[in-house]
């Protein structure tokens, strides 16, 4: 199986870098995001158009602060994500992600967990 820790880390790359289709990329096809302010399983193909309105604006994100527990079959990090505006306002959330993976070493499951009233700021 590839390295888990890789693939986290190019998955989040590719979200800082907004590159939607290269973070699909990294999932399997039957796989799904679970985010506790959804609170149900979202098929990947679903939820990625709703993770990349998140920037369409022009708004940037990056990770600071990560923090990783890795296993055989998945791993888990704990970060602050930081949403800056395009006019400069900054959003930071700390988020613990926890990813499955399967024997090729693609994502099959992904459970986000973040504070639901500071996630609110993003959309105001």
């Amino acid at each position: 199986m590839p390295a888990l820790e890789e693939t986290m880390s190019a998955v989040f790359a590719c979200a800082e870098r907004g590159d939607w289709t290269g973070f699909r990329a990294h999932f399997s096809a039957d796989a799904v995001i679970r985010q506790n302010v959804v609170g149900r399983d979202v098929p990947i193909d679903e939820a990625v158009p709703g993770l990349a309105r998140l920037t369409a604006d022009g708004t940037t994100l990056r990770y600071d602060n990560p923090r990783r527990v890795v296993g055989t079959d998945s791993a888990t990090e704990i970060h602050d994500v930081v949403f800056t505006r395009p006019d400069g306002h900054e959003i930071r959330l700390d988020i613990c992600v926890v990813m499955w993976f399967n024997d090729q070493g693609q994502i099959t499951r992904a459970d986000e967990y973040l504070d639901s009233q500071a996630a609110a700021a993003l959309f105001a």
